[in-house]
Order: structure tokens, then C-alpha cells, then sequence
């Protein structure tokens, strides 16, 4: 193989990976717009904690979310919880956690199995009506 049986992605792609290589084997860190100029530091960074968010509501309940309520739909939905995912969820500091479960439609029917992410505080005042 040869670089004419190449594609100009797939040989953009194979630099960027030996500039990559090149750079971790030289350990060399990348530095900011503004620092000056020459080997760079060692940066203290901070470890992210992750945060399981604490919900009140199991497999089987029956939630009513509105729009401002979750993500990757539109509108107002109802769904029943088939299963919290916490393990996902940990990385929204608390505030977010998935949802799988399936949308019930307005005629009380069974809709498409989907996952949303909910607001925990909007599971928090439902479980508290």
C-alpha cells in the first residue's frame, strides 16, 4: 500500500495519529494561548468526582415530564421507568440522571422503548405530590 491507494482523510488521520504519538513520546503538554513558550509544566489537576444522583422513583413508575424537564425529546411526555441508570448518570454532578422506559402515548398505549435524561429535580416533585 502506498499513499496514492490512500484517501486525503485517511492521510490527514495518519499524521494527526504520528503527531500524537510523537508528542506522548516526547511527553510533551501542549500550552495554552498566552503561556509562554518552551517545555511545558506539569499542570496539578483536580480529580472530578462523579455523583450518583439519589431519585425516589423505582422500575414500574409511571413519571409525566415536561419539556423543560428532559432532553433529546420535544414536548411534555409520559413514561414508565423501566430501568434508572445510574452508572451513566454519574458524570451530571447530580442534577441529571437516564431514564430508560416506554412513552406512553396520549391514548394510554404503549409507545416506542426510549432512553431520556430527566432533571432530578423534577422527579424529586413528583415523588413529593
Amino acid at each position: 500500500m502506498n499513499a496514492f491507494d490512500l484517501s486525503p482523510a485517511q492521510i490527514r488521520n495518519r499524521l494527526i495519529l504520528r503527531a500524537r504519538q510523537a508528542a506522548l513520546a516526547a511527553n510533551f503538554r501542549p500550552q495554552p494561548p498566552g503561556c509562554p513558550r518552551g517545555p511545558a509544566q506539569a499542570m496539578p489537576t483536580t480529580a472530578r468526582v462523579p455523583v450518583v444522583p439519589r431519585v425516589s422513583v423505582a422500575a414500574g413508575d409511571v413519571v409525566r415530564l415536561a419539556e423543560s424537564d428532559h432532553r433529546y425529546a420535544t414536548g411534555p411526555i409520559r413514561l414508565r421507568i423501566v430501568r434508572i441508570r445510574p452508572d451513566i448518570s454519574e458524570w451530571y454532578e447530580g442534577e441529571w440522571v437516564w431514564l430508560e422506559g416506554v412513552e406512553i402515548g396520549p391514548d394510554d398505549q404503549d409507545g416506542p422503548f426510549r432512553p431520556v435524561l430527566v432533571r432530578v429535580a423534577a422527579l424529586r416533585a413528583r415523588a413529593s405530590l
